[in-house]
């Protein structure tokens, strides 16, 4: 009698905590509907779709965690399940999406061309495209989304590229439903939100319907404003750190732009970089990740100074700047690792300054190290922001120094070339740097096809990329720049069938 008694106690007791729990997830979903932004975007921009906000805010829920194990500040696992049960709780698009083991995408076969005709979109291309407006403060109906992403793929298409190379992570935030990182303002006008829908799933799919590979691109070392930390939750790896005095030097203001960096002399700090690299082709059909050139900047001691000090205890001898190539290289080659055992053919690269003396130690980038030995890129593609009068770094002589510095031959080199300075010259701009070649782009319209007409020549050309489309194209309308069409128009020999790439077959 004492068992049956027993035994209906425990029957009890487990549909009570079954309930309990149902009716906090049922509550947790609605207060995150209920505080939905729904402010209308009066935007004049007619391609808007103003009327409905598909992002969910979650700002005034910050207060509230029910996942498992919130409190430990063992945010970072390797299967990352524990940390993805943490955000997928308030995240429905990631809840939605679904966790995923290890290597669950390895059998994708990536998509890459064997010369890479690419363009660059940065978050500042399309934060008008992923919201209302430039200062849209909702996200764009999906539909609207498709239909802009789709023009903008099509121009490019048209114009012979065969590769995009697209921002998801700019400030140590996400433009996908992210457990280790937040949605970002880029795409949503704020932080504190959650998309309804994955831009960059949609992004994906339309680049390989169209034949375009696809390399999402992160910044590693850069993250948000103190400001914009705070409105995000704490059970993001940052935001918890913030809030710890034993890791408050994970993160660093530099000062100079308001923004805290994140400090990869700790393990931890690496590890959220290099899980948020792993996510992306463990649940998207990328090609390659892109990784751009914040790492450090100069030669500034403060920024790792309590982990530097830490570690000359166990080793006097040791530079800031083989402490520096240590952090990088356990990073770069951590990222690499990871991908490859998602994908083993999905690709990674890396895009450093053009000016190759600045490496060692203003970016502390152990070039040497990267480009002679496995294990750390699969391509290089510095950015060769010059013409080819530039007095100090023209195009063809800074080309030269980095095909030079290439020792392993499986690692390709891809040109990283810029509109940039075409818009600026057709305002009359100089290009202050360049000595007596600074007016090389107000008089000439064809310094982009001269770039090429020398790098094509070149036995270890393996492609470029050009920075960026809205240098090229209006974002929204999809129309030609009146400030670079005659820059494009001369180039467009090479953009369209002088250069030819075929798919590489794995």
């Amino acid at each position: 009698m004492l068992k049956k008694i027993m035994a209906l106690l425990l029957a009890a007791a487990t549909l009570f905590a079954l309930c309990a729990c149902g009716g906090n997830e049922s509550s947790e979903e609605s207060k995150s509907e209920n505080s939905a932004d729904t402010s209308t975007n009066t935007s004049a921009d007619a391609s808007a779709d103003a009327s409905t906000d598909t992002s969910v805010d979650v700002s005034t829920d910050a207060s509230t965690d029910t996942s498992e194990d919130a409190s430990s500040g063992e945010y970072i696992d390797k299967e990352g399940y524990k940390q993805f049960l943490r955000v997928s709780n308030t995240d429905k698009t990631l809840k939605k999406r679904g966790f995923k083991d290890k290597g669950a995408n390895s059998d994708y076969v990536p998509l890459n061309y064997d010369k890479m005709k690419a363009m660059w979109i940065s978050q500042f291309d399309f934060t008008s495209v992923y919201k209302n407006g430039d200062n849209g403060t909702t996200q764009r109906s999906e539909s609207n989304f498709k239909k802009v992403v789709s023009k903008a793929f099509d121009n490019l298409v048209d114009l012979g590229f065969n590769t995009v190379i697209v921002q998801v992570r700019p400030n140590a935030d996400s433009f996908y439903p992210s457990a280790y990182y937040p949605a970002s303002h880029y795409i949503l006008g704020s932080y504190g939100k959650y998309a309804k829908y994955d831009a960059l799933q949609i992004m994906v799919e339309l680049a390989h319907e169209k034949g375009l590979s696809f390399h999402a691109w992160i910044n590693p070392m850069r993250g948000m404003s103190s400001d914009n930390l705070g409105k995000i939750k704490t059970f993001y790896p940052m935001a918890s750190w913030a809030g710890k005095a034993s890791k408050n030097d994970y993160l660093y203001g530099r000062g100079d732009d308001g923004l805290l960096y994140l400090n990869i002399s700790y393990e931890e700090v690496r590890e959220l970089i290099i899980n948020g690299a792993a996510e992306i082709v463990r649940n998207y059909d990328v090609d390659g990740v892109h990784m751009d050139d914040y790492f450090y900047w100069g030669e500034e001691p403060e920024f790792d100074k309590k982990a530097y000090e830490k570690a000359r205890k166990q080793k006097p001898t040791l530079t800031l700047q083989q402490f520096r190539y240590n952090n990088l290289n356990a990073l770069v080659s951590g990222i690499y690792s990871a991908i490859k055992e998602e994908n083993k053919n999905v690709m990674f690269g890396i895009s450093p300054a053009g000016n190759i003396d600045k490496m060692p130690t203003t970016y502390y980038a152990d070039i040497k190290t990267w480009l002679s030995q496995d294990g750390y890129v699969d391509y290089i593609m510095p950015q060769i922001y010059f013409g080819m009068e530039h007095s100090s770094w023209s195009f063809s002589s800074t080309y030269q120094r980095w095909s030079d510095a290439i020792t392993n031959p499986k690692i390709k080199l891809y040109a990283g070339m810029t509109l940039g300075k075409a818009q600026a010259g057709s305002r009359g701009e100089a290009d202050a740097y360049a000595g007596a070649g600074k007016e090389e782009w107000i008089h000439n319209k064809d310094v982009i096809k001269k770039c090429f007409e020398f790098a094509v020549k070149q036995p270890d050309f393996s492609g470029y990329a050009i920075f960026c489309y809205q240098y090229m194209f209006d974002p929204l309308k999809g129309t030609p720049n009146p400030l670079t069409a005659e820059e494009v128009n001369n180039a467009k020999p090479y953009l369209t069938t002088k250069i030819k790439g075929k798919v590489i077959k794995y």
